[in-house]
Order: C-alpha cells, then sequence, then structure tokens
C-alpha cells in the first residue's frame, strides 16, 4: 500500500446522521410559515405547467402534518455511516459488512444520482448483507454521497467531473480493503460506474445499471416496445426552444447558484423542484409509487428533509449538470471509444424513466454486455419504487 493510501485509510471515521432537534423544528416551523398559492397559474392548468395544486398541496400536508423525522432517523441510523477524505476531498458513505457466508462475500458498490441521495437504495438493500435464501450471494455495502451530496463535501473547483468520483470511490474501495468490487448507479451515478468499467480500474470487474443511454443506429427497425422508449426519451427532452420538462436542467448547468441560494433555506422550494421529478418518472401504475403510498411519501419526505438539513447541498448537488455531459450529447458520450464499458455490464429499463434504452441502444455504448432486462413497470426510482421486485 502506497504511503497516500495509508494515510487515506487512516482517516476513515465513523459518521454520526443524527440531525439536531432544533434544525428539525426550524424545519416545521419554516413548512408551516409557507403561502402556497390558492389558485393555479391558469384556471384550466391542471398539470400542463407543472405539478398541478392538487398534488402540491398533498405532497405538503404530508411533509408538514403526517411525515415523521424521528421514523426516518431511526432508518437512515441503522446503518454503519462514514466520513474520510481522499484528495482531500471529504467523503460520506455507508459501509455494511456482510454478515452471512462472509467469505464468499461480494463487495458491492452503490452509486446514486439526482435528485437523490444514498437513501434511494435503503429499502432495497436490507437483504444484500444477510440474504434470506441459502443460494442468494451476501454483499459487502459501500453506498456514499457523490459529491456535493448530503454529507460528502462539494466538489474542489469548476472542472470536477463524473470521472474524477469514479476515480476517488475506486480509491475508496481500495482504501476499505476490497481488491474486487462490482458497481450499480443509475442517472449521474451511470456516468460515475460507466468510468469504473472503461478497463482503466481493474479492481472494478462488472457493472449494472438502470439508466445506460445510448440510440440504436438509424438502420436499425425498432419493435412496439423500443419505438415507445425513443418516443418517452422525446418526450422528456423535447426539442430546441421547446425542451418539455427540461427546464431544471437548463438552470441547473447555467445558473445554479442562483437557484441554489433560493433553495438553500426553503424546504418548499425543495419540495417543488425536487418532488416534481418523482411525481413525473415514477411510475403512476404502481400502488408503491405514488402520493397515495405512505412509504413512498416518507422516503420521499426523507429525501427532501435530508437535502434541507446539509445545506449547500441544494445548490452542490447542481454541479452534476453544470460540469458534465448535456443531456442531448449523451450518446455521443457513452460512444465514444474511450467512453466504452468494457467490463461485464448489465442493464435493467424501465418503461417509466426517462428513457428506456432499447438492448439496441445499450450495445453502442459497451462492448461486453452480458444481461439486458426490460421490465414491465417501475420508473426511474426503481430501488425505491418496488425494491422487493427486482
Amino acid at each position: 500500500m502506497s504511503h497516500d493510501a495509508y494515510e487515506e485509510r487512516s482517516q476513515i471515521r465513523p459518521f454520526d446522521p443524527n440531525i439536531p432537534k432544533d434544525e428539525v423544528d426550524g424545519l416545521l416551523r419554516k413548512l408551516k410559515d409557507t403561502r402556497l398559492p390558492q389558485i393555479p397559474i391558469v384556471p384550466d392548468a391542471g398539470d400542463e405547467y407543472a405539478d398541478s395544486l392538487e398534488w402540491i398541496n398533498k405532497l405538503y400536508n404530508y411533509w408538514l402534518n403526517d411525515f415523521s423525522w424521528p421514523d426516518a432517523q431511526k432508518q437512515i441510523s441503522e446503518w454503519h455511516h462514514f466520513t474520510t477524505a481522499i484528495e482531500d476531498l471529504k467523503v460520506h458513505f455507508i459501509h455494511e459488512k456482510a454478515r452471512v457466508r462472509k467469505e464468499k462475500a461480494i463487495s458491492l458498490l452503490l452509486v446514486h444520482g439526482w435528485p437523490g441521495t444514498f437513501l434511494e437504495f435503503q429499502n432495497f438493500m436490507h437483504g444484500l448483507p444477510e440474504p434470506s435464501e441459502p443460494d442468494q450471494p451476501s454483499f459487502h455495502l459501500v453506498v456514499p454521497s457523490l459529491p456535493g451530496f448530503c454529507w460528502s463535501q462539494g466538489p474542489p473547483h469548476g472542472k470536477w467531473t463524473l470521472q474524477n468520483t469514479a476515480r476517488v470511490y475506486d480509491r475508496l474501495m481500495e482504501n476499505l480493503g476490497y481488491e474486487t468490487y462490482l458497481a450499480q448507479a443509475g442517472d449521474w451515478g451511470h456516468w460515475v460506474v460507466r468510468e469504473l468499467g472503461t478497463g482503466r480500474y481493474p479492481a472494478c470487474k462488472a457493472v449494472h445499471t438502470n439508466m445506460c443511454l445510448g440510440a440504436p443506429t438509424k438502420d436499425i427497425a425498432l419493435n412496439e416496445k423500443e419505438q415507445a422508449a425513443m418516443d418517452r426519451a422525446k418526450w422528456w427532452i423535447g426539442d430546441p426552444l421547446n425542451e418539455g420538462h427540461m427546464g431544471y436542467a437548463i438552470e441547473m448547468r447555467t445558473r445554479p447558484q442562483t437557484i441554489g441560494v433560493a433553495f438553500n433555506d426553503n424546504p418548499v422550494g425543495i419540495m417543488m423542484f425536487i418532488g416534481e421529478k418523482y411525481q413525473e418518472l415514477a411510475d403512476p401504475t404502481l400502488k408503491t409509487a405514488t402520493l397515495y403510498n405512505k412509504q413512498f411519501n416518507h422516503d420521499l419526505c426523507t429525501m427532501l428533509s435530508l437535502y434541507f438539513f446539509t445545506p449547500p447541498s441544494v445548490m452542490t448537488s447542481m454541479l452534476c449538470y453544470y460540469n458534465n455531459v448535456r443531456h442531448e450529447v449523451y450518446t455521443e458520450f457513452n460512444m465514444k471509444e474511450e467512453n466504452l464499458i468494457r467490463v461485464p455490464l448489465g442493464v435493467s429499463t424501465f418503461p417509466y424513466d426517462a428513457f428506456p434504452v432499447p438492448k439496441a441502444g445499450v450495445e453502442t455504448t459497451t462492448t461486453n454486455l452480458q444481461f439486458f432486462k426490460e421490465y414491465d413497470h417501475g420508473g426511474h426510482f426503481a430501488c425505491m419504487e418496488f425494491p422487493k421486485s427486482w
């Protein structure tokens, strides 16, 4: 082990994720002191101009009146949290060792995206360190917060990319003593595991992603499901000057500090900006993924609360958009020779994601696709929406 690696390993410290009571009380005061509009932007607005007032009021009232932060705190604190410094960057992460079949346990890195946190994996994680079936593998779990999210320090400079984050996470796995590991991610985390899967990081042996953007070449005839995926992507991204649902991204990749400051001390601002994505990109046909489901409400409000309790994370998390590849060139970026995934790749795709990528699209961005599954249900936040169905 190098001297730097030894120094970094020695800096791994247990971390207490408990939020002081005065901050929790402050959140409730701010929620109570919020004025919501009583009439829509135009009389027949519905959800054409964004989420309906009915949805807004339902989520707001749940967060204010029914949500229990003590229950959320208990949920968060059941895991072992740590921080460390790598390349002078403070990194927060959960590290959960396998509790059965330890000698054969698989090391697994889980990477979230925006507007997520480590929390989106929690309902999915329980069966991994201690699976219920004797023939299932057990896992050592490492679940970091991306730079700028929750308790991880924001990127140290304006040129920090997700490829830099991949390098730091590979070092984190080394410092934790893992000579080999697998990685799973979606959303912006996809570009972290894509970099880890290029072959430039020999310890990363395989990756799985539930968002692997790539467009089929024009000579490929698409079946009905594949065409629906392409139509869904167009619905999301839109055309130039008519970007549909992309206003949030345009603002973050041009003026993140403006809206970051606006949301930093404004819980309802956070609710609207982040909650909107869980409304648009979760599967509305699933009873587990709407505001009519108590667990989904609880998980969503826990996520919103984490953004509020960890300033300036609602602002620094936006740097994913400012510093990285733009939506309209995702496929072009992923198809570059240096960005191809070369380790064994698995992909799961869900019909209510922003782009439920066709298999032919995935194949343009990898040399080693080993597993591809199209689910009949689910959206962008699949681990939260129906964790027991994976």
